[in-house]
């Protein structure tokens, strides 16, 4: 395996245990009255969207190099 796929692989993990994680923080029963879940929760959204926008940009930089 490459390095440039591991690296694939590695940041579409990311992508995905920050959506989960953040989908946890939002429907977790200790989350009720907890502000602090909240925050946590829309921050993990937030990487997970910077990570997509990332990858995005690190494919596009691979295609063009090849």
């Amino acid at each position: 395996m490459s390095l440039k796929t591991f690296h694939i692989i590695f940041v579409t993990m990311a992508i995905l245990l920050c959506l989960v994680f953040g989908g946890w923080c939002l429907n977790s029963d200790f989350a009720k009255g907890h502000v602090g879940y909240a925050i946590t929760g829309y921050g993990a959204f937030g990487f997970g969207v910077l990570l997509v926008l990332y990858e995005i940009m690190f494919l596009r930089n691979l295609k063009e190099k090849k």
